[in-house]
């Protein structure tokens, strides 16, 4: 991440997200997760740092997912992929989706089709091997025979 103060670029400092407490509002009853960006050696003195809720990381998670370069989508996709609970959680949401969501619902449909449909497949190879099979040396030919 790069962090900027008004028209100054600071290449050397660099921007760290992490989790922080959740914001307890007045009924002591709702919540709501934060997450702070902070810039760690930023020269210039002052200190730059953003906080943002739930609601706001979901609308850059959703930007990311719908970015029209393919980078920034898959970089969603990989941090969700590396976090198996995240990638769990994902999963039975499709398998077991209320109809609402009956698109996600057929597409896990499809998928589940194409992979039992693979699944059934005989499991030789398709592909011609690339090099042609040589015979067994002659000390080796005679040795199932005995």
């Amino acid at each position: 991440m790069q962090v900027k103060t008004g028209e100054h670029l600071c290449p050397e400092a660099a921007a760290v997200a992490e989790p922080i407490e959740d914001l307890l509002y007045h009924d002591y009853y709702t919540r709501t997760p934060r997450i702070r960006l902070r810039a760690e050696n930023a020269s210039g003195g002052e200190a730059v740092e953003v906080l943002l809720d739930g609601g706001d990381v979901a609308g850059l998670v959703a930007c990311a997912i719908r970015h029209p370069s393919l980078n920034m989508r898959h970089a969603v996709l990989t941090a969700m992929w590396n976090h198996p609970e995240s990638f769990r959680e994902i999963l039975r949401f499709g398998l077991q989706a209320p109809e609402a969501f009956a698109d996600i619902r057929k597409v896990v449909a499809e998928e589940l089709g194409k992979s039992t449909a693979a699944d059934a497949a005989p499991t030789e190879p398709r592909r011609k091997a690339l090099l042609p099979k040589l015979p067994l040396p002659p000390h080796l030919r005679d040795r199932g025979k005995e």
